[in-house]
């Protein structure tokens, strides 16, 4: 069963070591990079620093964070800003100025909005590791200067686009003596935080110029602060969160620690809760224990892997084990073996996934 609305409209456990590297790289204005699973909460966190930054002492209101979302085909001027080549070839008779097709992106707008006095802007570039080979080095003047150039337009550009600021929705412009668009006077540069899932190494030069954090995923089942995330994140109600316990043992025993090639993380296991929970639909754990687990209650249970497995070789690991209550305990084990179970004390794990002969 659901419950009506969440405890919180923000919540964001963040343990003191990570808080002590956001402080580190907010003082010394170096760039945070996370790496950890996917389904960590690295991309939450960036809300939360935005929160912190803007009232520590309260993190339900605060802006929300500019974010990028790094491609395999993203270039360094991605970052800050798009030009529409295209666009502008089309109206190259009634329009010259290479500003008017020019659209910033993250960086960009986060650059522009930092004014004095004025609460710190923060940007996200999600999933860094995507990105091309130079992608990280071709950032470092960008990351360490906090200014760019629109390489496109020209200083007669600049002087000429008398409606600039109009375009760019009521931003103001600073340029350096270079003619780099950057920070106004006194105002605190962006603070930037940078995630990885690990799927490729960044570049030494770029990883020295970071500050580095590594989220880990709780062991086991006792973690409490993961269970606070599940019971303040999933839409199940208060009623069905008692059997929370045993939804996070079977988690850790069944499914996370088993060896897989993707390890469900807290976003899939929060969905996993809200799946296990749907009206109609609920999974009660206490008529999956004793020696007579309800058949029904088993189906149920199978129909939700596919929340938590996203591989097909995963999947088709759940073929043939089976439940079984193990001697003694009351908790469901998930066991492996070549002979037949009895009927009694199994239940038979299929993949939901169809597959289609070519």
């Amino acid at each position: 069963m659901y419950k009506r609305q969440a405890k919180d409209d923000f919540f964001y456990h963040v343990a003191p070591p990570l808080l002590a590297a956001v402080q580190v790289a907010s003082d010394l204005r170096m760039p945070l990079l996370v790496t950890g699973e996917p389904g960590t909460g690295k991309t939450e966190l960036a809300k939360w620093i935005a929160r912190w930054l803007a009232n520590p002492k309260n993190l339900q209101n605060g802006a929300e964070p500019y974010r990028f979302d790094t491609k395999t085909t993203s270039s360094a001027k991605d970052l800050f800003y798009r030009y529409d080549t295209i666009r502008h070839f089309s109206k190259r008779e009634t329009a010259s100025n290479p500003l008017e097709f020019i659209t910033f992106e993250a960086m960009g707008k986060a650059i522009i909005d930092a004014k004095k006095d004025a609460a710190r802007q923060v940007v996200l570039v999600d999933e860094i590791d995507k990105a091309p080979r130079d992608f990280p080095n071709d950032v470092l003047f960008q990351f360490e200067k906090f200014a760019f150039r629109v390489d496109e337009a020209t200083d007669f550009d600049f002087a000429a686009f008398a409606d600039l600021e109009k375009h760019a929705k009521g931003r103001s412009f600073n340029r350096d003596k270079n003619g780099n668009i950057c920070c106004a006077e006194g105002a605190e540069p962006p603070f930037l935080l940078l995630t990885s899932n690990s799927e490729k190494n960044l570049p030494d030069a770029f990883l020295r110029r970071c500050v580095y954090y590594h989220i880990a995923f709780p062991k086991d089942s006792s973690d409490q602060v993961l269970k606070e995330i599940v019971r303040r994140k999933t839409r199940a109600s208060e009623t069905y969160l008692q059997h929370l316990d045993d939804i996070l043992h079977y988690f850790f025993e069944n499914v996370r620690n088993r060896g897989l090639q993707k390890k469900p993380a807290t976003a899939e296991l929060i969905k996993w809760v809200d799946a296990l929970s749907r009206p109609g639909h609920e999974v009660n754990w206490d008529k999956l224990k004793g020696e007579n687990p309800d058949p029904l209650m088993k189906d149920r249970l199978r129909e939700t892997m596919p929340v938590l497995l996203k591989n097909r070789e995963d999947l088709e690991g759940f073929l043939n084990p089976y439940l079984q209550r193990v001697a003694g305990s009351n908790t469901i084990h998930l066991v492996h073996s070549t002979m037949t179970p009895p009927a009694s004390s199994s239940l038979v794990i299929q993949s939901c996934a169809r597959r289609t002969d070519p």
